[in-house]
Order: C-alpha cells, then sequence, then structure tokens
C-alpha cells in the first residue's frame, strides 16, 4: 500500500536511526566543496522542495505542507533577498504543495491530494505554472494519466524464487508475495525542459512529461524495481519467516526528483522502496533517462549508495549535488564519475539537519533543513540555508 513521501518520510525516521554519515572514498576528487551555511528563511513547516527564483535573483521559493499547521493549508512561498518570505500561492485544503522548480523565469510547481490512499479515484496530481504576471494557471493531471495507463502495470514486484508454500507464512503487513504496479499517483518533483515539464511521479514509479501548451500527458520511462537478496539477517531483520532467505524481493522504486543534465538527459533521484535502514543499507540510487528514448527504455543506473536521495542540483562543474534526508548530509556526485562505466559513489560534503532538497544559482547552494520533524526536531523549525560553493 502506497503512502504519501511525508508519511514514509516520517516512518524512515526510526528506521535510519543507525545509519550514520558515508566517509569520502579513499582518494575520492571533490566538487567545489560548500562554505558555511547561511540561514535564509527559517520558521517553516515541511520545506520539501526549494528552487532558486530565476524570474527574481536572489530570492528563492520554497514550498511548506501543511503538515502540523492548524489550518492545514500548504504553499508556496518566495523569500526576498531581505528574508521576507511571501505567499505565492496557497494549496486547497487538505492538499500538499510541492515540488517547485524556476527555469527561464517560470515557477512550476506540483498541488496533490489523495497521494498514496489506494484508493484510484482519489488522487489528483495537478501540476500548475506561475505566470510572470503572479497568476496561477493548471497544466495537467498527471493523476488522470496514471489512471488511465497505469504506465507500471506490467511490472513485477514482490518476491522472486519463493519456495512452495513460503507466501502462506508471510507476515499480514508484507502484502501479497507478487504483484503488478497499482495505480497511484504522488506528482513530486518537477522541471522544464525541451518544451515540457518533466515530472517525477512517486505514486506512479515513473517520469511523465507534460506540455503545457496541449495539456497532454506522455510517460517517459518507469524506474526499475529494487530487487534485494533475502539473507538471513535480512530476513530477521523484517521479520521474515526462515523459508523466504535465498529469494529476492523486488521492491518499488519511489522517484523523488528529476533534473535535466548537462547532457541534456534526465537525471532521477529513487528511494528504493521498504525500509532503508540499516537491515538493507543505503540503497538509494541516481538513475539516467533519455527524455526522447519512449516509455520502454530501460533507465541506466548512474549512482548507488545514496540514503534517502530526495533532492538533486546541478552545480556550474556539471557535478551532481544530492539532498540524504535521513542521512543528514548533502553530497556530490562528481561529473567524471557520473560519465564513468561503473555506478558513482557519493562524497559527502556538507552536514545538515534533514535536507530534504537542493537547489544550485551560480555559485550559490540552497538547501532545506529540519524539513521533516522527529524527535530532535520540532514542528515549524524548518529553514532556508544558501551556502557559497567554494574551489
Amino acid at each position: 500500500m502506497r503512502r504519501t513521501l511525508i508519511t514514509l518520510c516520517t516512518a524512515l525516521t526510526l528506521t535510519l536511526a543507525g545509519v550514520g554519515a558515508a566517509a569520502p572514498a579513499q582518494g575520492a576528487s571533490r566538487g567545489p566543496a560548500p562554505g558555511t551555511p547561511a540561514p535564509v528563511a527559517g520558521g517553516l513547516s515541511f520545506p520539501l522542495s526549494v528552487a532558486a527564483d530565476t524570474a527574481r535573483p536572489g530570492s528563492v521559493l520554497v514550498t511548506q505542507d501543511a503538515g502540523v499547521t492548524p489550518d492545514f493549508i500548504s504553499s508556496l512561498n518566495r523569500v526576498t533577498r531581505q528574508g521576507t518570505v511571501a505567499t505565492v500561492h496557497r494549496g486547497a485544503a487538505g492538499a500538499e504543495v510541492g515540488g517547485v522548480s524556476s527555469r527561464w523565469g517560470l515557477t512550476f510547481f506540483a498541488e496533490t491530494t489523495g497521494a498514496g490512499s489506494g484508493d484510484p479515484a482519489a488522487p489528483s496530481g495537478l501540476i500548475k505554472v506561475v505566470l510572470p504576471g503572479g497568476s496561477v494557471r493548471t497544466l495537467a493531471d498527471v493523476a488522470t494519466h496514471e489512471e488511465t495507463t497505469n504506465p507500471d502495470g506490467r511490472v513485477q514486484y514482490g518476491f522472486a524464487g519463493l519456495p512452495a508454500g513460503c507466501a502462506e507464512q508471510l507476515p499480514a503487513e508484507v502484502g501479497p508475495a507478487t504483484y503488478t504496479g497499482q495505480v497511484d499517483s504522488h506528482a513530486y518533483a518537477t522541471e522544464l525542459g525541451f518544451g515540457e515539464v518533466y515530472v517525477a511521479d512517486a505514486g506512479g514509479n515513473d517520469v511523465v512529461a507534460v506540455n503545457p501548451l496541449r495539456g497532454t500527458v506522455r510517460t517517459v520511462a518507469v524506474l526499475p524495481a529494487q530487487s534485494v537478496a533475502v539473507t538471513a539477517d535480512v530476513a530477521a531483520g523484517l521479520g521474515l519467516p526462515a523459508c523466504a532467505v535465498g529469494s529476492t524481493y523486488r521492491f518499488e522504486s519511489v522517484p523523488t526528483d528529476v533534473r535535466v543534465g548537462p547532457d541534456h538527459w534526465l537525471y532521477v533521484s529513487v528511494l528504493p522502496g521498504g525500509p532503508e535502514g540499516p537491515q538493507l543499507g543505503a540503497r538509494g540510487a541516481v538513475y539516467r533517462i533519455n527524455p526522447w528514448a519512449g516509455r520502454w527504455q530501460r533507465p541506466q543506473l548512474v549512482a548507488t549508495g545514496l540514503v534517502s536521495p530526495t533532492g538533486l542540483a546541478f552545480g556550474p562543474r556539471g557535478d551532481l549535488y544530492v539532498a540524504e534526508l535521513f542521512a543528514d548530509r548533502v553530497s556530490v556526485l562528481r561529473a567524471g564519475a557520473l560519465r564513468g562505466r561503473t555506478p558513482a559513489t557519493p562524497v559527502p560534503v556538507l552536514t545538515v539537519n534533514n535536507p530534504a532538497d537542493v537547489s544550485i544559482s551560480g555559485r550559490t547552494l540552497y538547501v532545506t533543513a529540519n524539513a521533516v520533524p522527529d524527535e530532535t526536531t520540532p514542528p515549524n523549525t524548518g529553514q532556508v540555508l544558501s551556502v557559497a560553493l567554494r574551489g
């Protein structure tokens, strides 16, 4: 059963308690190193996405999810150079506003409802644009596309190689032993490129493209299932019966961000589904997708070893910065490593509490902090920080 990413993030807080920040690899080459973070805005509620404002240089766009706010209203906000937080758009009651991006003076974001509810009729994933005059227009509903096409409907999830009779011994909370992709949608990130708005759908397990003039939606690619070998340790950690040892479990991918790279391909961060804690290790990844190859293409794995990657931003040299939400860090994937024959290894470059997203303008890195309240982070203490990229 699917959940909104906020619910998923809250659940993962406990499972990731034992995961520490990875040390830089021996001899690893760093990208431009961030300097000391400076506060841009504070007192925010669930600031899950951020974007440098290309319409107003020096300003920053940030979304606030309703989270624990009394009126349950999410919003898109602009933070000025002076630190003033102004409301650009208020979401409908009960809706989630997120996935903000800005390019060529235009601002795109998603306003979703019902994500993860399990009811095919419930979700809506409205992709919206803020026009130069400040008015907001809806471009398309990607949840409708999910309901009518279910792009991952042929993908097999669950166990493979499970011995006969073992399915009956699985705990009820595991769900069916095998299943195919279900109808669900959670538009989580947006990115403008090549006349389309690309959307990472964390519920549909795919990337789709919205034609802003026609309002049509097409499937760009489905992210592959994330397979884990069920060892004795994995079975014990997940409460699986001994008969499951030796099988493989195929988790659903959860795309969390999409960015157009310097090579004009799409780069997508992926939560690997299921627990990301010490039971299964750092299984987050980044995939590279050809935006023109068609929905049946196989995304290329370009980086592994990430913990809860939820935000991406390309730096001035083509290095890819990654917000690792529950690893409390921002890491960098070197441009040369992204083009290598083997998946790139992340190099931690900045320690930040619960960074949900990153954005870069020139040589300034913006990052959200305290994005998900937990036992050590009180509600409504979210921040946007700015960090100069040095070197």
